[in-house]
């Protein structure tokens, strides 16, 4: 292709090269290729790279117009929980206008995309708590529509969602932040938001009765071991179970407390292999199927040994994720998203945040929460 092009020189780069080129010899030059078959090569080349820069533009459309739609969700989850104090039948209207439009989005998509979504500063009063609702909604309802629950179902599992820990608005923030190191007395009072989150919704005129249940069994293990009721698997509804699954993983990876932070990859291995008789484990492995083993949010080690931060998975391509690619010699807002071709470049590994050098932290950013939202890529 270069001697088509009729080039004098080509410069080389030993440092950036990963083979050496074979010493000079003189031969014969080849005969020249014919013009209209390099023409041809030449001409597939250039399509194939205007392809590439569409589909990319196209992906950074949507995931603008996700980033969007997260945004303008977050803020009505805000604004809804602000309300459940005094004005609590319009909190309940405004909730299931929100959870029936996610819900709908969910059930008409054919092929979702998970994006990791970008969290502004939280200055804002129970900002965690809002994020933290608004997540486990979200991950229950990528669960409940892969079980193909009824759109009643489904908007049932995302109002238990968003008011899973509505009763921990009655407990102190010296108790919320500070496990592990609360005593036992104020553990006990720390478990007592369940009691508290079902008392506040009794008052609510039509509250649904399917949400009321899963406010108050969302601590219940499949084992019997859990909170308030120690109730076995045959006790606790479908519903209520996949909530639990969500809220689990969601306070792995973005803590309240002083429990440490852990990556999307770490958070699934972990429930799966040390909380699979506590958790529904066909659910446990339909997240794990819907997130992939690299999980947006995760970072990893590629087969050119490069670093990147997984920021999109396609559900049906879930190998195949967008990363962020880290090179210093590309400014940070130029980085390239590239989406993995096995054929050409594999992820080899998951990295710990920890140990990356602080340049490429300061440069992928990594998330300090952890929160998913979806589209569908027919979009």
């Amino acid at each position: 292709m270069l001697r088509s092009l009729g080039l004098k020189y080509v410069i080389y780069y030993p440092d950036k090269s990963d083979v050496t080129p074979p010493a000079a010899t003189i031969e014969a030059t080849p005969e020249k290729q014919d013009s209209s078959e390099a023409d041809a090569y030449l001409e597939a080349l250039w399509k194939e790279k205007e392809q590439r820069v569409q589909e990319n533009k196209s992906y950074l459309r949507n995931l603008r117009k996700c980033q969007k739609d997260f945004d303008q969700s977050l803020a009505s989850v805000r604004a809804i929980n602000l309300k459940m104090g005094n004005q609590t039948a319009e909190a309940l209207a405004e909730a299931q206008l929100l959870i029936g439009d996610i819900s709908s989005k969910l059930m008409s998509g054919n092929n979702s995309v998970l994006h990791l979504m970008e969290h502004g500063k939280s200055g804002k009063t129970g900002g965690q708590y809002h994020s933290h609702a608004f997540h486990v909604a979200i991950l229950a309802m990528i669960l409940g529509n892969a079980l193909k629950l009824s759109k009643e179902e489904l908007n049932y599992l995302g109002l238990g969602a968003l008011f899973h820990d509505i009763g921990k608005t009655k407990v102190p923030d010296n108790i919320l932040n500070n496990k592990p190191e609360i005593t036992t007395a104020e553990n006990n009072f720390y478990k007592m938001h369940v009691q508290y989150g079902v008392d506040r919704v009794k008052s609510i005129v039509d509250f649904p009765e399917p949400v009321r249940e899963i406010i108050s069994q969302h601590h219940e293990y499949l084992d019997g071991s859990g909170y308030p009721n120690k109730l076995s698997a045959k006790k606790i509804n479908l519903l209520t179970q996949i909530v639990t699954i969500a809220n689990e993983f969601d306070n792995m990876c973005n803590p309240t407390d002083k429990h440490p932070a852990r990556s999307p990859n770490y958070a699934l291995s972990y429930l799966y292999k040390n909380k699979s008789k506590q958790l529904n484990k066909n659910i446990l492995g339909i997240l794990i199927k819907k997130l992939g083993i690299y999980p947006p949010g995760s970072v990893v080690q590629l087969s050119d040994n490069r670093i990147a931060l997984v920021i999109s998975v396609t559900e049906n391509q879930i190998m195949q994720p967008n990363v962020l690619i880290y090179d210093p010699a590309i400014p940070k807002k130029e980085a390239p998203i590239i989406k993995i071709n096995e054929n050409e470049l594999k992820i080899e590994r998951v990295v710990s945040v920890e140990k990356l050098p602080q340049e490429a932290k300061d440069y992928l950013n990594p998330c300090d929460r952890i929160n998913f939202y979806f589209d569908d890529e027919a979009i």
